[in-house]
């Protein structure tokens, strides 16, 4: 599953959102984060503890958590799909990849 969220650019958005989604017990595979002027646009795909898909209940109830400071979408990612593209990106963008799953698990 991935989680998309856009947001007015802060010191600390990424902690906050990060810190929402381990407090659920997910952990984040990969990431994409994008600043686009103030405007902060971010995916995260995420796994449970287990490294399962996340079920589409606990991804509505994180949905509804971080949307209330945010714009939050929630999308199924397929099982064996590909890399997001990083083209079109901003600049001032980063793609994390397997990173998080190094330092979270």
């Amino acid at each position: 599953m991935s989680l998309e969220l856009c947001a007015k650019d802060r010191v600390g958005l990424l902690s906050e959102v990060t810190r929402i989604l381990r407090e659920n017990g997910l952990t984040v595979c990969r990431a994409g984060v994008s600043t686009r002027g103030e405007q902060a646009l971010n995916v995260f795909y995420v796994r449970d503890a287990s490294g399962n898909p996340v079920d589409m209940k606990t991804m509505e109830a994180l949905r509804k958590e971080i949307g209330k400071t945010m714009m939050v979408d929630v999308k199924r990612v397929p099982t064996k799909a590909k890399l997001p593209e990083t083209r079109g990106w901003a600049k001032t963008s980063f793609f994390f990849g397997n990173l998080f799953e190094r330092f979270l698990t």
